[in-house]
């Protein structure tokens, strides 16, 4: 039990244990203001809600208005706890929840609501900076968590006095207005850092997507609360005539919307239009409101007689507001396409500036950068994925915007496929419906069905470079079902031509960088192997020959001390003599023997005086004589080459033969093998083919590196070397063949 304890606590399960705690504890806080509100004791005669209302006593939807917007925090909070958001945001809604409803328990005469509502309020300064922190991804450097501590300190240090003292008891106190003050201004020093922080990471993001978050979080917050500091917050502390609260606590419900939309806005892509409008006139009214509010204010402060002035004044302000209704819409409208979008879309600025850097793509993040994000954000598409070829001629995703997570992960296209086949002969973009009907009541794999499972997909774009398919962009359709129109396609044809040749130039880069370095870790290992093969060669010496030469040395110096024994009989020490030294000649020839041996393994026996037939015979007796009953047949059909080969394609033929065998004998498990060599001409041809088990043949030879298997790597190079040409077919269960062809004219002896 004890176990099972500590191991809930050392994990993540307390932080949702303390987060559900504060959510049930701000819930119970706004439920129990409301029903303080309600039983308002200037209802108990006049029944609920119809007191249309006065500052004593307002109607109940006016009273219940601070409540109503600290439960759209409260579910704001539930929403993003729910979509696995990070403590900091979600305790960021709770609080503002709780401040919401302890500062209406506090306007209703409660004591322990107002000390509540400042204690509260005193925290909302640091948790409102570390919340843009951890909204944007980001964990403060040297100055944020100065900035952090200087903050969490002031709270601290507010929250003090609400501890220690009845509102009554404080409210008694010189420096109440001080601390109150101070409370309220650390709030505004803190909405002030945080847009600054906004800015500085708007300005070093350079993913549009980012960018656009930044935009919708920054103007989301900053129309939430510009109204309640500048025309509440603010002036009350100051002392100066300020709008009531009432009349700015909506604007707070824009924070949570903003957040909500920016995290859900995949989501919320075919409605995108209709809310963009709706916010339109949302902030068109409430701005028009507040300059007749502001207007309204101005003259009750200015005018000595403010209402027998106030008829012509209201008339003069409507129709000024009329006036203003069309040139604030549209500069609205711009706005809101800007923090959408980051503005208008240009379509020659994008056709020009994608097309340049198209040409200059030589890697995959930056073809993903410009065909996911600025192309999507350039066309405003709510979705869009691309594919592009791996190296197995395999379409991968690589990058996708607006669709469900893992949507894409699964969707892999093979090359050989029908869907492949089929947007490899056609150009420009297909809209969704025609692909569908194309491939209906066909058979299609795996890959292809995940695909076209897809939703919000409207159009793809088949990548294409001379005439082979290098990619695949699918494009989701525009916010509202705006359609796309013949200038769209005739510019999505020109981006597809320019893509594809990116993509192409993309995996000829990896090609090439791969070889290389493959190609460079399979040097790397071939000289290690040519280092371990001498020190082999020297063990061999010195263990074999020349400790065998040593010990007839010691033979030699023993014989000869028997020799020249006089004491011993003439017959007794010439027959000792002549034993020794054929024991002598037996070791001798043992020694010649291990030594042509070694000789053969650097270089094939009899193959300059004798010809690559011969050699090639007598290798295939030794292996037969070492392989012993278990060894497979091997069949030979040799050419009699006799010593007209020029020595470099000789040998190179020999070396391949070798490692081929080798690598059969020692992989494939075959019953039989054939070893034909065809002198022609102009050519020499030699190849080995098995009944093996065979492999898959990868694109390059140089893969095999990467599994340390060099012997058909070095046959390469060696063809290679010969001016020759290597060739490999194999498939799992169906044997393998190689063939090597090494020209026999000047240029192949030249080559080699």
């Amino acid at each position: 039990m004890g176990r099972k304890l500590g191991a809930m606590l050392s994990s993540s399960n307390w932080r949702h244990v303390v987060v559900a705690i504060l959510a049930l504890v701000g819930l119970g806080l706004i439920v129990y203001a409301g029903l303080v509100a309600w039983q308002r004791p200037c209802r108990e005669h006049t029944g609920v809600g119809l007191v249309v209302g006065t500052p004593a006593c307002p109607s109940l939807l006016l009273d219940l208005e601070p409540l109503l917007i600290a439960l759209g925090f409260w579910a704001a909070g539930l929403l993003v706890w729910c979509a696995g958001q990070r403590c900091p945001t979600v305790a960021f809604f709770l609080l503002g929840a709780g401040v919401l409803a302890a500062g209406k328990l506090s306007a209703l005469g409660s004591d322990v609501g107002g000390r509540l509502f400042y204690l509260l309020f005193a925290w909302v300064a640091p948790m409102t900076f570390h919340f843009h922190f951890d909204l944007l991804d980001r964990s403060p450097r040297r100055v944020g968590q100065v900035v952090l501590r200087v903050l969490y300190s002031l709270a601290v240090a507010w929250s003090l006095p609400a501890l220690l003292w009845t509102r009554t008891t404080l409210q008694q106190r010189g420096w109440f207005a001080a601390w109150r003050a101070g409370v309220r201004l650390s709030v505004a020093l803190a909405l002030a850092l945080t847009a600054l922080l906004l800015l500085r990471d708007y300005r070093r993001r350079a993913s549009p997507a980012a960018r656009q978050r930044t935009r919708l979080i920054t103007f989301g917050t900053a129309f939430a609360f510009t109204p309640l500091l500048l025309l509440s917050l603010l002036p009350d502390t100051l002392g100066a005539v300020y709008v009531p609260y009432e009349l700015t606590f909506p604007w707070l419900l824009l924070s949570p919307l903003a957040y909500a939309y920016s995290l859900f806005r995949h989501r919320l892509v075919r409605t995108e239009a209709a809310l963009s409008r709706v916010a339109v006139y949302y902030l068109l009214v409430t701005l028009l409101l507040g300059i007749y509010v502001a207007a309204a204010a101005a003259l009750g402060r200015f005018t000595a007689s403010p209402a027998g002035r106030w008829p012509l004044a209201s008339a003069v302000l409507s129709v000024g507001l009329l006036l203003l209704f069309a040139p604030l819409q549209r500069v609205l409208r711009r706005l809101l396409n800007w923090i959408l979008y980051g503005g208008e879309v240009s379509y020659a600025s994008v056709v020009g500036r994608l097309a340049e850097s198209l040409s200059l793509t030589l890697d995959r993040e930056t073809l993903r950068r410009l065909l996911v994000d600025e192309l999507a954000s350039a066309m405003r598409l709510s979705t869009s994925a691309l594919f592009v070829k791996d190296q197995d001629d395999t379409l991968i995703p690589m990058g996708a915007t607006g669709f469900e997570p893992g949507a894409i992960a699964a969707c892999r296209l093979p090359g050989d496929c029908r869907l492949a086949a089929y947007l490899e002969g056609t150009a420009g973009p297909l809209p969704d419906a025609r692909v569908r009907r194309a491939l209906a009541g066909m058979s299609l794999c795996a890959g292809e069905q995940a695909l076209l499972c897809l939703t919000g997909v409207a159009l793809w774009l088949p990548l294409a470079s001379g005439g082979v398919l290098q990619g695949l962009l699918l494009m989701g359709p525009r916010p509202g079902g705006d359609f796309f129109t013949a200038e769209d396609e005739r510019i999505l044809a020109t981006l597809a031509c320019q893509s594809g040749i990116a993509a192409h130039n993309v995996r000829l880069t990896e090609q090439v960088r791969a070889g290389r370095q493959e190609l460079a870790r399979a040097h790397q290992q071939l000289l290690a192997g040519r280092e371990r093969e001498r020190q082999r060669l020297a063990q061999e010496l010195h263990d074999g020959a020349v400790q065998w030469l040593v010990g007839i040395s010691y033979q030699l110096a023993d014989g000869r001390r028997r020799a020249c024994d006089r004491r011993r009989p003439d017959v007794q020490r010439v027959e000792e003599v002549c034993s020794a030294l054929e024991d002598i000649r037996q070791e001798v020839l043992g020694v010649g023997a291990r030594l042509r041996q070694l000789i053969g393994e650097l270089r094939p026996a009899g193959l300059e005086e004798l010809g690559l037939t011969t050699a090639l015979e007598g290798y295939v007796a030794h292996l037969e004589r070492e392989g012993g009953p278990e060894m497979p047949e091997i069949e030979l059909d040799l050419d009699d080459s006799g010593t007209a080969l020029p020595e470099p394609v000789a040998l190179c033929l020999f070396r391949v033969a070798q490692e081929a065998l080798r690598n059969s004998l020692k992989h494939a498990r075959p019953t039989r093998i054939l070893l034909r060599l065809r002198l022609l001409a102009d050519e020499a041809v030699l190849s080995v083919c098995d009944d093996g088990c065979g492999f898959q043949v990868p694109a390059r030879l140089s893969v095999l590196t990467q599994a340390d298997h060099f012997g058909l790597v070095g046959i390469a190079e060696q063809v290679s070397w010969a001016g020759g040409q290597l060739t490999i077919r194999s498939q799992p269960g169906a044997g393998t063949e190689v063939a090597v062809r090494i020209p026999l004219n000047e240029a192949g002896r030249d080559g080699g």
